[in-house]
């Protein structure tokens, strides 16, 4: 008898609180505004990061797990909830496209949609708080007096971000830097951020990964979204450089030329060499 009755309980059904409708929503859309930015990434970059999928398919999970009704399911998304908001903040491109939002990766539409995501992921994780604190306490299940303040509050960040996303300014073109005396060009999440550098024979150059993106480096260039990998002559071997997060140094470059450097995982990731 205790058994069935253990069982009826862990597998009793309820309507959808307001919460639980709320964090069901927003799981909903998220899940579609990561579908999206997956599709965009696979067209744009060749395939997507696996954070992006992953989120992606933890966010559909935590809908459907709400849609079943069930009294333990807001606890299951909340867990869900929790961890893509941890993913979307970790995420390399997110936090290039938040930091500038007209970068270049994606520009302000990019940034828009990280907006709109994480502003969903947060929803998502409180509403499901919310939803499994009434279940199991047993409180009144209607929708409190401070939720629709709480409601705007959040509709006015998301309206905030956007207009200050939107009337912030590109990032100014990056010229060479130096570090103690080497020369040194930055990364982004999927781009160098600038395409070109020119050094002086003899000189090493520096390559700085900025926001802890994978980037395997190599020799040659992606020319009409195809890669023609090739060593010009004179040119430092650049073979499965992996950088990620750090820096690394390659030459000399003993010759006056121009060279090329290219990343296998990024399409489009030029780097032109001019050395005098």
């Amino acid at each position: 008898m205790n058994v069935e009755s253990t069982q009826t309980h862990l597998f009793a059904r309820q309507p959808l609180s307001v919460f639980a409708k709320i964090a069901f929503w927003a799981f909903l859309v998220g899940a579609l505004g990561g579908l999206g930015g997956t599709i965009t990434l696979t067209i744009t970059n060749g395939s997507p990061s696996r954070d992006i999928v992953i989120t992606t398919v933890c966010t559909l999970a935590g809908a459907v797990i709400l849609a079943t009704g069930f009294r333990w399911a807001p606890l299951v998304s909340t867990l869900l909830g929790g961890y893509n908001i941890y993913l979307i903040y970790t995420q390399p491109y997110v936090v290039e496209s938040l930091v500038n939002p007209k970068g270049p990766n994606g520009g302000f539409a990019h940034f828009a949609g990280d907006v709109l995501v994480l502003a969903c992921a947060i929803l998502a994780f409180g509403g499901s708080i919310w939803a499994a604190v009434q279940n199991y306490r047993k409180t009144n299940r209607q929708a409190p007096r401070w939720l629709p303040s709480a409601l705007s509050l959040v509709a006015g960040m998301i309206i905030g971000a956007l207009f200050i996303g939107a009337i912030s300014q590109p990032p100014a073109a990056a010229g060479t830097t130096y570090t103690k005396g080497v020369p040194t060009v930055h990364m982004g999440a999927g781009s160098f951020l600038q395409s070109s550098v020119t050094i002086s024979k003899g000189s090493k150059l520096l390559l700085v990964d900025d926001v802890s993106s994978l980037h395997i480096l190599a020799n040659g260039s992606w020319q009409n979204d195809v890669v023609k990998a090739e060593r010009e002559p004179g040119a430092p071997t650049v073979n499965n450089v992996r950088v990620n997060g750090n820096s690394v140094e390659i030459g000399p470059f003993n010759i006056a030329g121009t060279y090329h450097i290219y990343c296998e995982v990024h399409q489009g990731m030029n780097l032109t060499i001019i050395v005098q």
